[in-house]
């Protein structure tokens, strides 16, 4: 019985092993293919994919469309086209449909040796089909050959600049029409296999096997294989935060920016030399009060981080380095070059080395006295292309709870341009609407208050709701840069009313009618300002605006009746003439004047003393006359029958 049991058991064991066996011969390979098969990638120009068509700009003068420096660049390869690709059969030639032609800044036509097919396949390597490039960070696009075209921020001589499939440097981008733009570039697309052997076939073939451009990935993700891409943790970068964190101080800076990175996605398994600069060493660059720091740019402290970690098959000790004759040359994982050096006392790139400590897991850590690689000149040059990082003093005047407000009214003040907008500024209490930071200011300059006759508008007009209102307009809440004005978007502005942002294929960024006529002007890290052309919704004050349009033809020394049937005058016995009434002009004349400008005296009060007035001016000769500008005004008026 007991056996028979075993029996059953074993047979039923049997099966499963069978089925757990077929079904793993058949899964296997579609796992394993999973495995191994590639990131997708989601290309910007996908719609055009596989598409034979090529760009028709035979009637452009490439040319004379870009800036002298680029244009042999432009016209040897205009020329380069139409000589090897004009006609090409299997392709057809549009010119509805947009493209962007990778210039290179130099051309090397011997590397090609004549070679129609080499030549035509280089070209259409430089050509992206179906859409205007933007150069920005982590866009990629396909090439007419199928390759992708990955645009990423880089870092070179220590600034960032972008960069094309990891090698060619963007020197700038221009529109030419609607439908193309040049992106110039240093270098070319295929720069490593043309001059890696003049014999080497440069067919589509061999293209793609030998020229396998490494897929999209974050800035500090670059180089990093797909495995260690996905691994959350690594087994070297994890020692050493965990050194790190057993460290009670003096390098608690190095350890926050390492663990706001993914720098140590790119260590494997072999052994390292990180250099650590002391937190002393950062405090140095770090402004007292306000000013700018160079670790707030996240891309710049990651290449910083990159040149501080050697990777060697055996790390240098510090015992071996006192010992040792010589310099000892190591390059970073960022690409620049250390020197280690045991006199006059330790040193790396003679930066002092403090201490040094041994991990047990092949990781040798040096404490230095000052970071590598950063300089007065390397931070005064990526100030100049941060200066939105930059942090401001505060302000207790003009308004304390309004840091963006202040700093921009200020920054106008000093320029010329920007007389009226500082008046309205200083007259209309917005600051409880523009309070703290981050906000976006559209700036109009003089010359649009003065197409509106805004300028003529008194503060009153200005301080009105409607005044406000549309100052207000002028403002958005959040911090846009050029890049995030995109042609048909509607943004709300704190006065209530959105403006349309258009741009054209020219560059050229209109806010409703306004043209930007100068972009990006940073408050420091507060905001950004704008300046336009013309006035957002200027119509909000064109009853006012007319009205002084119509006292401009009024007699102001002999105004005109103000209300009902009351006659208001200069005159002691004024003409019995009915004069007619505006509106324009009773409201006109409450704006320019105030109850201590103008005194009121009933008619037939005087009239008692219309003699003795009569007398006394007799005694005066005319030229003894005196009538001060400064006294008030009397007028006189005949109260209602």
């Amino acid at each position: 019985m007991a056996s028979s049991a075993r029996r059953k058991v074993a047979a039923r064991l049997g099966v499963t092993v069978v089925i757990v066996f077929f079904l793993g011969t058949q899964f296997a390979p579609s796992v394993q293919a999973s495995e191994d098969e590639l990131p997708v990638v989601s290309y910007i120009n996908r719609e055009t994919s596989g598409k034979k068509i090529l760009p028709d700009f035979a009637s452009i003068q490439l040319g004379e469309s870009v800036p002298e420096q680029y244009r042999a660049a432009a016209n040897r390869f205009a020329r380069l086209w139409k000589e090897h690709v004009t006609g090409i059969k299997g392709y057809d030639t549009v010119k509805d449909v947009p493209f962007t032609l990778i210039v290179p800044d130099k051309i090397d036509e011997t590397v090609f040796d004549g070679n129609e097919p080499k030549i035509r396949e280089f070209l259409l390597e430089h050509v992206v089909p179906g859409a205007l490039v933007e150069v920005k960070d982590q866009n990629t696009y396909l090439n007419l050959n199928q390759h992708p075209v990955h645009v990423n921020l880089s870092c070179f001589d220590m600034l960032m600049a972008y960069e094309i499939n990891q090698s060619a440097k963007v020197l700038t981008k221009r529109n030419i029409t609607e439908h193309l733009s040049l992106v110039f570039i240093v270098g070319n697309l295929t720069e490593s296999d043309v001059q890696s052997s003049s014999t080497n076939k440069f067919n589509k073939r061999n293209i793609q096997e030998t020229n396998r451009y490494n897929e999209p990935q974050r800035l500090e993700m670059k180089n990093a294989t797909k495995e260690l891409a996905l691994s959350k943790e690594n087994r070297i970068g994890q020692h050493l935060m965990n050194f790190l964190a057993g460290m009670k101080s003096g390098t608690k800076v190095f350890q926050h920016f390492l663990s706001s990175s993914n720098l140590s996605n790119l260590m494997d398994d072999s052994s390292y030399m990180v250099f650590i600069p002391s937190d002393t060493a950062f405090q140095r660059w770090h402004p007292i009060d306000w000013g700018f720091y160079p670790f707030s740019v996240q891309e710049f402290t990651e290449m910083v981080l990159r040149n501080h970690f050697v990777r060697t098959k055996q790390p240098l000790r510090m015992a071996d380095l006192r010992v040792i004759h010589g310099d000892q040359r190591y390059k970073t994982l960022g690409g620049e070059y250390i020197v280690l050096k045991n006199k006059p006392s330790p040193n790396v790139n003679n930066v002092t080395i403090l201490s040094d400590y041994t991990l047990s897991n092949g990781i040798e850590v040096f404490i230095l006295s000052e970071v590598l690689f950063v300089s007065e000149a390397v931070v005064s040059r990526l100030h100049q292309m941060h200066k939105d990082k930059e942090t401001p003093p505060l302000l207790a005047f003009p308004w304390f709870g309004a840091q963006f407000l202040s700093h921009s009214f200020l920054a106008l003040e000093r320029d010329t341009r920007f007389t009226q907008i500082t008046r309205f500024l200083n007259t209309a209490e917005i600051a409880q609407f523009i309070s703290g930071s981050n906000y976006t200011f559209f700036v109009p300059t003089d010359e649009a208050f003065e197409r509106y006759s805004f300028d003529l508008l008194p503060d009153s007009v200005l301080a009105s709701e409607k005044g406000i209102k549309m100052l207000l307009n002028h403002f958005i809440r959040g911090r846009l840069y050029d890049r995030d004005l995109k042609d048909g978007e509607l943004i709300d502005t704190i006065g209530g009313m959105p403006v349309k942002i258009q741009r054209s294929f020219e560059n050229t960024v209109r806010v409703n009618t306004a043209r930007i006529v100068e972009s990006e002007v940073f408050v420091y890290n507060l905001g950004t300002m704008f300046y336009t052309d013309d006035v957002l919704y200027p119509d909000l004050l064109k009853d006012e605006v007319k009205a002084i349009t119509d006292l401009k033809n009024v007699d102001r020394n002999v105004p005109d009746s103000i209300g009902g049937s009351d006659v208001y005058t200069t005159e002691l016995n004024p003409p019995l003439t009915d004069r007619p009434t505006t509106t324009s002009f009773r409201s006109l004349y409450g704006l320019l004047t105030t109850n201590a400008d103008v005194e009121l005296v009933p008619l037939e009060v005087t009239e008692s003393n219309k003699r003795n007035s009569d007398e006394d001016s007799s005694q005066f000769q005319d030229d003894e006359i005196i009538t001060p500008k400064a006294l008030p005004l009397r007028y006189f008026y005949n109260p209602k029958k």
